[in-house]
């Protein structure tokens, strides 16, 4: 059961990987200037069925991220099950709300023209907020498994704390710095780059 998930977790962040490179992947990368500008000016010369198909995925790599996150609970010793099990669902809030940026995130390269654009500032101000969602959930529920493997309360050695997604999240502002090309693909996608990761090594340590 517990390989099972994990096997599924691993296909959710392949899968949001992907999504994110159909969403907006340029060869020419993009810079960062604080906001989602660069990412949309991508995204308005894509083509319209690819930019849909980028939308589509999210909650469907969403709903395979919350299958997989259910190996939490199965890792944890019994007498942690309820704080494993909030972790559980924390980690679910979040990839929800993730999901649901993804696939709202397509309006923003279907409406592509200037003059489509011009009423979309309440638009932005509502879409802006669903990472907030995603990084509270997620970031709680990473947290508290980070703080069970360091405890010693799963099946895993207090090593692997080092190489689970909340830990790995940290190194994202180096992901900033990478050549143009490998920037594109690692910071794009560093959630989810972190995520097949772990879940990499965590299903390697199950066939161990």
């Amino acid at each position: 059961m517990i390989l099972t998930t994990l096997i599924v977790g691993l296909a959710g962040a392949l899968l949001m990987f992907c999504g994110d490179m159909t969403l907006y992947y340029d060869k020419n990368d993009f810079i960062h200037d604080g906001t989602i500008n660069p990412i949309v000016n991508i995204m308005k010369k894509l083509p319209p069925l690819r930019v849909m198909i980028g939308g589509w995925i999210g909650p469907v790599a969403a709903f395979l991220y919350c299958i997989g996150f259910y190996h939490i609970v199965l890792i944890t010793d019994e007498g942690f099950y309820k704080w494993a099990f909030a972790a559980f669902l924390l980690c679910c809030l979040g990839i929800i709300a993730g999901g649901a940026y993804h696939s709202h995130c397509a309006y923003l390269g279907l409406l592509g023209a200037d003059e489509q654009r011009s009423d979309l500032d309440i638009v932005m101000k509502y879409f802006q907020k669903l990472p907030l969602i995603l990084y509270i959930g997620e970031g709680l529920g990473l947290l508290g498994l980070l703080v069970l493997m360091v405890m010693g309360k799963t099946i895993y050695p207090r090593w692997m704390a080092v190489l689970s997604p909340g830990a790995l999240f940290l190194l994202k502002p180096l992901s900033r710095k990478l050549p143009k090309g490998l920037h594109m693909i690692l910071c794009g996608g560093f959630s989810n780059v972190i995520f097949v990761i772990y879940y990499i090594i965590a299903i390697a340590m199950c066939c161990r």
